[in-house]
């Protein structure tokens, strides 16, 4: 290292610790001449090159720790391209569902997942790369691990490694989510803007009625560049939970999960078709027998802009479901009484969606009122009715103090009959009213 360089890393640090650092780029082993101490100037401008003299005064811990910075700052040029982030909500949740007494409480996670992850992004000539991401669900008032509630769970929305081409496309592996919500990387919900009212909050997002996506183990997901503003997408899951189903019991005894979509954006509006099948193991494993038939999910929707105004749609078809809605309201079929274990067939439902968002009041106000109708095709068991709807109105409001901090306040109420009251246990999460009010922010 030369002496300048010595001076630009160890001027600075010896001004913190009360030492003189004076270098002579000539000659360093000229010391002999004692000068009165001075204290580095303040001013950048004046650091660096201009301190040089005839004198050289280090203390062993100054050069030391000099050093270890000049250490510290090469490890960090090398990792430039990796960057910390996430978000964090808490906020008042109240609920009053039917035959419960109504509750008030400190939430996180209403509005928004809170998390926080890794990712990092490598060039491979002028138009390769590798990225990866590394993504935790957290609570935010407990701290806990979120979205896996296996043992030893870390990395439990996302843990991937990307390999790909600008203007081609790109291949993903690992854990993530299905294309249909609103976590990680490939959502398509998310990406094209499905949901009218931009939350996750129970009622508030799409999962009031329409089944969801799972986070899902040994993924694979392919994507395409845009073309004319559409994107191609594939999606296949060779065991969608390692620790239910492993990939050592053979592929016949694990859960797959396979999917394609084609999400377009126009200049002022969006719009998504998407497939989703599971494929159930091929054994006895509580939920379905061994001989399930397959589980498919078919979505459409569109959004268009009308000068401030936005208007969203959605549909989504469902075949041979174990249970309905989404994520957290899933309601299973052996929930509402009937025998899901014994049952080759699941659920038939229709859901649909419409809403809009506009500015209001420095903010944005949402709106969307959303209905499923169902029917269960497999064993009755012990359950009264096989059909049932459920309809759901939803508000909300969001401001944002600035790019990274908002806040919200939502409500919605939701009202369903026939199955959905079957027990009361389905009956408290179909019919039920809720209202939020809270923090986010983003890091």
């Amino acid at each position: 290292m030369t002496a300048e360089g010595l001076s630009h890393v160890g001027a600075p640090l010896c001004a913190s610790l009360g030492c003189d650092l004076v270098l002579n780029p000539t000659n360093l082993t000229n010391h002999t001449k004692k000068e009165k101490p001075r204290t580095a100037p303040t001013d950048p401008a004046v650091r660096g090159p201009t301190m040089h003299t005839t004198q050289l005064r280090i203390s062993a811990l100054a050069l030391a720790t000099s050093l270890a910075a000049l250490g510290a700052a090469s490890t960090s040029a090398l990792a430039a391209e990796t960057e910390i982030y996430g978000q964090i909500d808490t906020g008042f949740y109240a609920v009053d569902s039917k035959g419960k007494n109504p509750t008030l409480e400190m939430k996180p996670s209403i509005d928004v997942s809170s998390y926080w992850g890794l990712r990092g992004r490598e060039s491979l000539g002028e138009t390769g790369y590798v990225h990866f991401v590394l993504e935790s669900g957290f609570e935010g008032d407990t701290g806990r691990v979120a979205n896996d509630a296996r043992a030893g769970a870390l990395f439990s929305r996302e843990a991937m490694v990307v390999i790909g081409r600008e203007g081609t496309g790109e291949i993903a592996l690992g854990r993530t989510a299905g294309f249909l919500g609103s976590t990680g990387t490939y959502a398509q919900w998310a990406a094209t803007g499905m949901n009218p009212l931009a939350s996750n909050a129970p009622d508030a997002a799409l999962a009031g009625v329409f089944q969801s996506s799972p986070i899902m183990d040994n993924a694979i997901v392919v994507k395409s560049a845009p073309i004319h503003g559409v994107t191609l997408l594939g999606q296949f899951s060779n065991s969608t939970n390692q620790a239910t189903y492993p990939e050592s019991e053979g592929f016949s005894n694990t859960e797959h999960l396979y999917a394609l979509a084609a999400g377009w954006k126009g200049e002022n509006a969006t719009a998504l078709l998407a497939w989703q099948m599971i494929d159930y193991a091929n054994a006895a494993n509580g939920p379905q027998p061994h001989d399930a038939k397959p589980t498919h999910n078919i979505f459409a929707g569109a959004s268009r802009g009308f000068g401030d105004l936005r208007v969203h749609v959605a549909y989504q078809h469902l075949e041979n479901a174990r249970g309905m809605l989404g994520v957290p309201s899933v309601i299973s079929a052996s929930s509402m009484g009937f025998d899901g274990a014994a049952s080759r067939e699941g659920f038939r439902a229709d859901a649909f969606s419409i809403g809009a968002n506009a500015p209001l009041l420095g903010g944005r106000l949402h709106g969307s009122v959303k209905v499923v109708t169902g029917e269960w095709r497999g064993e009755r068991g012990a359950a009264a009715d096989t059909e049932g709807e459920r309809w759901v109105g939803a508000l909300r409001w969001a401001y944002r103090f600035s790019k990274r901090t908002g806040f919200y306040v939502l409500g919605t109420y939701a009202y369903a009959n026939g199955m959905f009251e079957n027990t009361d246990a389905s009956n408290a999460i179909a019919n039920r009213a809720t209202a939020a009010a809270g923090l986010t922010h983003k890091f």
